[in-house]
């Protein structure tokens, strides 16, 4: 099998060291990053997938989050004053000693995440709250569309569609069924299996892929 190439931030800044800085990213898959003691200030995090990563003492003051994927990741004495996250998803995160103070969350799902050590937190708009992981519906013609994308190096590697062999994403799969109807999904995501996949590294960029096709007419 095809080794993937693994792609994330390891960024620590030891004592007596200069805060190192985090740079604004786009469309990258990056697992179990590690950055612990940096600034991420006015800074743009955009369709990142920071899945099983882990934050420490991290200042994202005055940043913008969109379309980011958080899955099993961990914040810790982290700041996000003053920043701005929006269509995102927090799956199964951990936070400790966090500071929300005027930060504007937006259209993000937050899934089995505990809120009570984030400070000052206030969601806005369009921000659903499960406790428990949501179940999606599998009928016969989305299990057909999803096995042709089973193959997709792209979306295997980012876990968007399956989490393994075996097991669907299913709160992917619940919140794209929320998106379109029963009839088009399918056909949709068939017709994903001709397009690029290699910028598609969150949820959100996946949505928006595949309303995209959808207003074009392709299906």
């Amino acid at each position: 099998m095809q080794a993937y190439k693994i792609d994330r931030i390891n960024l620590i800044t030891h004592k007596c060291q200069k805060k190192k800085n985090v740079k604004s990213v786009r469309c990258r898959y990056l697992a179990k990053s590690h950055i612990v003691n940096c600034n991420a200030q006015n800074q743009n995090f955009i369709y990142a997938n920071f899945r099983g990563a882990i934050f420490t003492k991290v200042k994202f003051n005055n940043s913008t989050i969109n379309g980011c994927d958080f899955w099993g990741t961990s914040f810790k004495d982290c700041d996000f004053s003053g920043a701005k996250i929006s269509d995102c998803v927090f799956m199964a995160c951990k936070f400790s000693n966090c500071n929300f103070t005027g930060t504007i969350i937006s259209y993000t799902t937050i899934v089995n995440t505990s809120l009570a050590e984030c400070k000052n937190i206030s969601l806005f708009k369009r921000t659903d709250i499960y406790k428990n992981y949501p179940k999606c519906i599998l009928t016969e013609e989305l299990k057909a569309a999803l096995e042709v994308l089973k193959s997709d190096k792209n979306l295997r590697t980012y876990k968007l569609l399956h989490i393994s062999d075996k097991k669907y994403n299913e709160l992917n799969l619940f919140l794209i069924q929320q998106r379109f109807t029963e009839e088009a999904l399918p056909l949709l995501l068939i017709k994903l299996a001709n397009h690029s996949t290699r910028n598609i590294t969150t949820y959100k960029k996946l949505e928006q892929q595949l309303k995209s096709m959808e207003t074009s007419g392709i299906i």
